[in-house]
């Protein structure tokens, strides 16, 4: 497994001219691109989540062109599979140093032994573990103010920004063919912050036609 991104070397000009220029109309030009949807985890309510079904219009919370599929003629070879947890507690107040940012998302992602699966075309790739699935980024950091005992304990985190999930492109989602990906937790989980927005990330080569 490697991290965001595939392997390259150099190119000549010749090779740059062809690959940025489609050689037909007919033919569709290649991209890197980003597919993420955002699902909300509710305490106490929340064992399964699924993602890339439905679109919205809130362009911050999913970019799906249409729901559960991609238009004609589109395709993803999938490199990277990715998962974020899109916080905003950042302060506790009282004694339960536990409570925050850290812990909710070792809830999430340790204690409630959660899985993720992918279908393409009704066809399962898992369930593998959720702490293969690493975050794209966010802040580093670390702020502290007060005492804990009257102030508040402040915490932040991430998922682990490290290599994560990578198919290498040998998995492609062609276009109008229905996908998913389903997130599911053993039991319900009591975290701080609820709900807690998490979202899914399919990075890969897009194919798709020259305008």
């Amino acid at each position: 497994m490697s991290g965001l991104g595939v392997r390259f070397k150099a190119a000549s000009r010749a090779q740059l001219r062809a690959k940025s220029t489609a050689p037909s109309g007919a033919s569709p030009e290649a991209i890197w691109h980003q597919f993420y949807d955002t699902q909300d985890f509710v305490t106490a309510a929340t064992t399964r989540l699924t993602f890339f079904q439905v679109t919205n219009v809130a362009r911050d919370l999913t970019n799906m062109p249409a729901s559960g599929q991609l238009p004609d003629p589109q395709w993803l070879s999938i490199y990277n599979v990715c998962c974020d947890f899109l916080t905003t507690n950042t302060s506790i107040v009282g004694v339960d140093q536990a409570a925050g940012e850290l812990g909710d998302l070792t809830l999430l992602l340790k204690t409630g032994r959660a899985t993720w699966t992918l279908q393409v075309s009704d066809k399962n790739y898992g369930p593998y573990s959720l702490t293969a699935l690493h975050g794209t980024g966010g802040p580093v950091g670390f702020g502290w103010s007060g005492n804990t005992a009257t102030t508040g304990n402040a915490q932040y985190a991430n998922n682990a920004l490290s290599p994560g999930w990578n198919y290498q492109g040998s998995l492609m989602i062609p276009p109008k063919t229905n996908f998913s990906i389903e997130v599911v937790w053993a039991a319900t989980q009591a975290t701080t912050e609820t709900p807690i927005k998490i979202r899914l990330s399919l990075f890969g080569i897009l194919s798709r036609r020259v305008l």
